[in-house]
């Protein structure tokens, strides 16, 4: 499933993503992106007088939801 964000930003919920904001750290320490799975509900708040969309990942440690501008496919 695509989701195409009101800033038209698209998202395959299909593909693994990424966000600097979610990671977690290696046997040896070292610090790595968490592999983050898109469930494909969204939230679309106002933010600096401009929508954008708070899309919800399972990552793994739980379930959060990540403004658009921090996700990257």
């Amino acid at each position: 499933m695509n989701i195409i964000t009101p800033n038209g930003n698209k998202f395959n919920t299909e593909l693994p993503a990424k966000s600097n904001l979610l990671m977690v750290f290696t046997d040896n320490g070292k610090q790595v992106f968490d592999r983050l799975r898109i469930t494909g509900k969204y939230t679309v708040v106002t933010q600096f007088m401009k929508p954008v969309a708070m899309i919800e990942v399972e990552h793994s440690f739980g379930i959060d939801e990540i403004c658009e501008d921090y996700l990257w496919q």
